[in-house]
Order: C-alpha cells, then structure tokens, then sequence
C-alpha cells in the first residue's frame, strides 16, 4: 500500500491532535461542558479550522477510534495464515496494545458509554471496524465466504472486542485488555452457548 502524501498526512496529524486535545478535555471537564472553541484554543487551531475537519463536536473522537483500528486491522491482516482468526486477532491486539495508555483507553470508553452522543458515534465507528474487518476476515477463510458469513464473522470479532473494551472499563479492571480480549474470542469461538 503507498504512503498517503504529506498533505494527508499532515491533515491526519491534525486530525488526531485535536481529537486528542478534546478527549483530555472531556475527561478532565465533562462533555457537555466543553466546546467547540475550547477543543479548538486547546488544540491550537481556529474554530474554522476545527469545523474544517468535524462537523460537530460528537464527532471529535472518532481520529482516534479509526486511526487505532486501520493499524489493527493491518496487524490482524501481517498474522501467520495458519493461525485461526480468532488467535490472530489476539495477538494483533497484543502487539498494538503495548503502545495504548490503558488510561486513555478507559477514559474514552467511559465516554463513549455515559454520553449518549458519543454512544452513537462509538456504534458508528464499530460498524466502520466491521467493514474493515470483512476483507480480512475473507482473507484468512479457509474457504471462500458468502458476503453474509463473512460480513457476520467481522461483526462478532467487533463485539467481543467492544464488549471487553466496556466490560474492563465498567469494571475499572487491571487485567491488561488483551487477555479481556483473549477470554471473549475463546468464549465466541467455544461457540458462544449458541
């Protein structure tokens, strides 16, 4: 895959910044109680160029959900074919998770489930993962998949790892998230009680 060009890069970059300014500033602060004009001095950018690149304040957080999971995704995608998916996407998380603040995590987590804006914007970005996820997923088949099964097989990978993303956070957990991550792929690919 090229590297995207400077000027896209340097618009992720500050992309990235500011969703990072604002998610400080919502923990620290409250979500409602920060603005657009704040995220924005915070950041070191105009509120012109804030709304350049969010439409709206609930969509601030979303650099850091997409950029997180694009290098998940590749990481899932580098794993040894042999491996089942539901082991490659442990170890995947395993090797990214070294360089994530728990933290910062359970911070953004926490807001995605006590502000009710950001809970659909959270869903929204999931449903980007499982996108993301279905070429992979289709990749690693020892099979060809219909669209429907591998569409399905993307979307339990992405709820076992929102569930132990919320799960560890409602829980304020010191198990480190992979091995949150590694009990709920061992329970869906156990068969779930299904």
């Amino acid at each position: 895959m090229a590297r995207p060009a400077l000027t896209e890069r340097r618009k992720a970059q500050t992309r990235r910044e500011i969703a990072e300014s604002a998610l400080g500033l919502f923990a620290r602060d409250g979500y409602d109680n920060v603005s657009a004009e704040a995220i924005a001095e915070v950041a070191g950018v105009s509120l012109r160029t804030f709304y350049r690149y969010f439409s709206a304040k609930d969509e601030v957080l979303s650099p850091i959900v997409t950029d997180g999971i694009e290098e998940f995704a590749e990481h899932i995608a580098r794993r040894p074919a042999a491996e089942d998916l539901a082991t490659a996407v442990q170890r995947a998380y395993e090797e990214v998770s070294p360089a994530v603040n728990p933290q910062s995590v359970q911070a953004l987590i926490q807001l995605f489930l006590d502000v009710p804006a950001l809970q659909a914007r959270w869903l929204h970005d999931l449903r980007a993962i499982e996108e993301a996820l279905v070429p992979i997923v289709r990749q690693r088949a020892q099979r060809p998949l219909p669209d429907d099964q591998a569409q399905l097989t993307a979307a339990t990978v992405v709820t076992g790892l929102r569930v132990a993303l919320e799960l560890s956070t409602r829980n304020a957990s010191s198990e480190p998230l992979a091995d949150t991550l590694g009990h709920a792929l061992h329970y869906l690919r156990a068969g779930a009680n299904l």
